[in-house]
């Protein structure tokens, strides 16, 4: 699971850019600063790229992987039928 390591809204806004700032210079969409108000990490890879460059950060300096059981159960044991059913 992806989790933001910083408050983006906060992040932002010392730099300058609140919602009306990002609306307004077309920067981010409405939704988009919804989702980083709600630390959704459901953003695309666009926005990612201009939250970096505004934040002058890089893209690890912003969000992480957790590890979660869910994603164990999800995802690795996917891989791992796979390949037993490939060999």
């Amino acid at each position: 699971m992806l989790e933001y390591k910083i408050n983006v809204i906060e992040a932002l806004k010392k730099v300058g850019v609140n919602t009306t700032v990002a609306k307004q210079s077309g920067v981010f969409a409405q939704t988009t600063m919804k989702k980083f108000k709600n630390a959704d990490t459901n953003i695309s890879l666009d926005n990612l790229n201009r939250l970096c460059c505004i934040l002058e950060m890089q893209p690890r300096d912003i969000i992480k992987y957790v590890e979660t059981e869910k994603d164990k159960r999800e995802i690795i044991t996917k891989i791992s039928e796979k390949n037993v059913e490939n060999h």
